[in-house]
């Protein structure tokens, strides 16, 4: 990360790296909130009722600037500009702090977890508990954590559902645990930026991608990639950090103001996202004039019995998973 970058970003915005980092005086506080999300995806809805209930609970006296979009910070960016108090908020995507944390990878492996609702179990009965501290090391107090969506297959021309269908498939992958579930399907998993993809897409550099059916409709995608294989592949993960200065800087009143928030934040993301991806996105896909299927207990097996082993190596080699794994089991 280029923090030179960033700290001129502050400058601009008329906020230095020092000023940021100074106490707090009796003047409002202004929180910079930076996203990736476009207006129109589902999960920047509650990114802003967390702008809105934080003004309006605090009555002015915390002024949020919400910065959508990557017009301020990118993904990638997220957690370095959040660490040195660039932006004093932003969601902490997973998929791109694995090399940070690697425990956010811990809990990624394909078919880890029956389906969302699962995967909230754990949630709440353990797996935020653990990285909350790991991102404390950097300075970041995780607000909440939610739903992202379930990762399915988006092809340009036909379902992925066995391993003909996968052999030489170049395939946008998200995270290293379902790069090898495609590699073991005979697929090439590819790691393409955000902001490629499109362009990936149009120049024929990949054939597919596996991604949530909100970031395949909303980013547009849907125009070209008509088939969808609803895999129900791996539950991601997201969760809004806060810089700890900034936070341990309010009052306890306003502490209590922004923890409410994010709490109400985390529930809309939890239902809109799980009714989205399970309910909604049917409608959506089938405007869009895109063909749906759903895998069938036969074709899941075969992706189920390519997913175990690399869950059981994975242990094997780094026994730090095997509690989101017991907690998985708990949970299920």
């Amino acid at each position: 990360m280029n923090l030179t970058r960033l700290a001129l970003g502050a400058i601009l915005t008329g906020t230095t790296l020092v000023s940021c980092l100074a106490p707090a005086a009796a003047r409002d506080f202004t929180l910079k909130l930076a996203h990736h999300y476009p207006d129109v995806h589902i999960q920047a809805a509650g990114l802003k009722l967390f702008a809105e209930e934080v003004e309006a609970k605090s009555e002015g006296r915390i002024k949020v600037e919400v910065y959508p979009a990557e017009t301020l910070v990118s993904g990638r960016e997220a957690l370095d500009a959040v660490e040195n108090n660039v932006v004093q908020a932003a969601p902490m995507p997973g998929n791109y702090q694995t090399g940070i944390i690697p425990s956010l990878q811990y809990f990624t492996y394909p078919f880890m977890f029956d389906d969302a609702s699962h995967f909230r179990r754990a949630v709440e009965g353990g797996i935020k508990d653990l990285l909350v501290p790991e991102y404390a090391k950097h300075n970041i107090v995780l607000l909440n954590y939610y739903h992202k969506g379930a990762l399915h297959l988006m092809d340009k021309g036909k379902f992925l559902t066995s391993e003909d269908a996968f052999s030489g498939e170049r395939v946008r992958s998200l995270g290293p645990a379902i790069s090898e579930l495609l590699s073991a399907l005979g697929a090439n998993p590819l790691s393409v930026p955000l902001g490629e993809v499109d362009s990936a897409i149009e120049r024929n550099v990949i054939d597919a991608v596996t991604t949530n059916c909100a970031a395949h409709t909303s980013r547009g995608w849907v125009e070209h990639l008509k088939f969808v294989t609803f895999a129900d592949m791996s539950q991601g993960g997201e969760g809004l950090g806060i810089n700890a200065g900034f936070y341990n800087g309010l009052p306890a009143d306003l502490q209590e103001i922004v923890q409410q928030a994010a709490k109400d934040m985390e529930d809309l993301e939890w239902t809109s996202m799980i009714a989205d991806d399970e309910e909604a996105c049917f409608d959506k896909w089938e405007k869009a004039g895109a063909q749906v299927h759903k895998l069938t207990a036969e074709e899941k097996a075969l992706f189920v019995s390519r997913s175990r082993p690399i869950l059981d190596k994975a242990i094997a080699d780094n026994p730090d998973i095997q509690p989101f794994a017991d907690i998985a089991d708990q949970t299920r």
